[in-house]
């Protein structure tokens, strides 16, 4: 796995600050490792007192992710993380799940509140005769450990649901390929795993989904479900953000992109525009710096343009423009970027 990655700029992503403490009671109890190695911005995140209600941005979470295998020097540490620490919250979403009626229930319940655990994935379902994919959709750009230690939690829910390990989930679909470490994944996800896949998913077998469950608690479900609807009306709405983000790709593929024309699908001014993602902490020109960035990063990482090609396709008027920019968004020039990523075989030649 390449854990090149640096920090982005999604500060209107907010997760909750018990990720932060799980990274760092992982890497005292399994690494032996200390949280002042950690940035030292971000070391009010490891305090003993109770964080249940401070966030985290999307940017410091990657960064603390970077720095924690920088540390660690371990490709799976997401995957250890996972296995080794078990918030509240996911307790509480994982009695939900097993108080169920089915398995069915379950999944589609763990499916409907997964945003109260983490904000930065979106679960959703595709069903055929024999299957249902239940894939996570990542929101904004998580860092890969932190799809990975998502997937690593869900285990404790899948094991809940069917303790017997008789076939509910068919297959875990992994993004990197994990050549050198498939013994770690096959002892947390088991033999049936499909590393190097397009998307992380899950696999169940959709002939259990009818399957009672022995702790069914009809009583105790529906009070679980009003509490994660408290909790899931807390999580910040980012979904307006999101399309006007999409909006903006769809306008610098086309090198043809302003304020107006993003405003125009959307029936409103420019000026409620603005209005509108102020209310998402965010503003156009923000999500049209994180666009540019994102697109700058996976042009260089694809390798097929020169730099300057990727500063005429993202809309700067001349490479050092664009330079100016990269460095700002990574720290470092984009041939320097390019340099490092093409170390670690994320480029093609």
């Amino acid at each position: 796995m390449n854990q090149t990655l640096h920090p982005l700029p999604c500060a209107r992503l907010q997760e909750r600050a018990f990720w932060a403490q799980g990274i760092s009671q992982t890497l005292t109890s399994e690494y032996g490792k200390s949280t002042t190695d950690l940035p030292d911005d971000l070391q009010h995140y490891f305090a003993s007192t109770d964080l249940s209600s401070v966030q985290i941005s999307q940017t410091d979470m990657n960064r603390l992710w970077h720095a924690a295998a920088t540390l660690t020097k371990d490709e799976c540490f997401g995957l250890r993380m996972g296995q080794t620490y078990c918030s509240n919250t996911l307790k509480v979403l994982g009695l939900a799940a097993v108080s169920s009626a089915t398995i069915g229930e379950a999944v589609q319940r763990v499916i409907r509140f997964f945003s109260v655990f983490s904000t930065q994935v979106q679960l959703y379902s595709v069903e055929d005769d024999q299957h249902i994919s239940v894939y996570f959709q990542p929101r904004g750009t998580p860092h890969p450990m932190h799809m990975e230690a998502l997937l690593s939690h869900c285990q404790h829910i899948w094991r809940a649901l069917d303790p017997a390990n008789s076939s509910m989930v068919l297959e875990t679909r992994l993004t990197a390929d994990h050549d050198k470490t498939r013994s770690t994944c096959e002892s947390v996800f088991g033999k049936r795993i499909r590393p190097g896949s397009k998307r992380i998913a899950v696999k169940l077998n959709r002939h259990m989904m009818d399957s009672p469950l022995p702790a069914a608690d009809a009583f105790l479900v529906k009070r679980l479900d009003s509490t994660l609807e408290d909790m899931l009306s807390a999580v910040p709405n980012i979904d307006f953000a999101e399309q006007v983000k999409q909006r903006i790709r769809v306008l610098v593929s086309e090198r043809e992109v302003s304020e107006d024309l993003v405003a125009t699908p959307f029936n409103m001014s420019p000026r409620h525009l603005r209005r509108k993602l102020s209310e998402t902490q965010t503003t156009y020109e923000k999500l049209l710096d994180e666009v540019r960035m994102e697109l700058a990063i996976r042009l260089i990482q694809d390798g097929k343009l020169n730099l300057g090609r990727i500063a005429f396709e993202l809309g700067f008027l001349d490479p050092s423009s664009f330079t100016r920019a990269f460095r700002r968004w990574t720290g470092m020039s984009p041939t320097a970027f390019r340099g490092e990523v093409r170390q670690t075989g994320g480029v093609g030649d």
